[in-house]
């Protein structure tokens, strides 16, 4: 018999450098369109990187998850 893993802690949550840029100016009320403009990205890379945003915070919407990476200091709110 193996013994039962010890459970780990939660891990940190860690984003890209993109995802957390699209995070932010989510939360500075741009659309995807507005975002891949500022950022040289077309609208669907936008949204891929959101959509990853979302999966790695467990959160269904871009709403979600601009709230929670607030919460937890990942984006500044301006």
């Amino acid at each position: 018999m193996h013994p039962e893993p010890v459970p780990k802690p939660e891990e940190p949550l860690a984003l890209s450098q993109r995802e957390t840029e699209c995070l932010a100016w989510v939360s500075r009320g741009k659309s995807s369109s507005d975002i891949g403009a500022i950022l040289g990205l077309s609208p669907r890379t936008v949204d891929s990187y959101l959509e990853k945003a979302c999966a790695k915070l467990r959160v269904r919407t871009r709403i979600e998850a601009v709230a929670l990476a607030v919460r937890t200091g990942l984006i500044d709110p301006i």
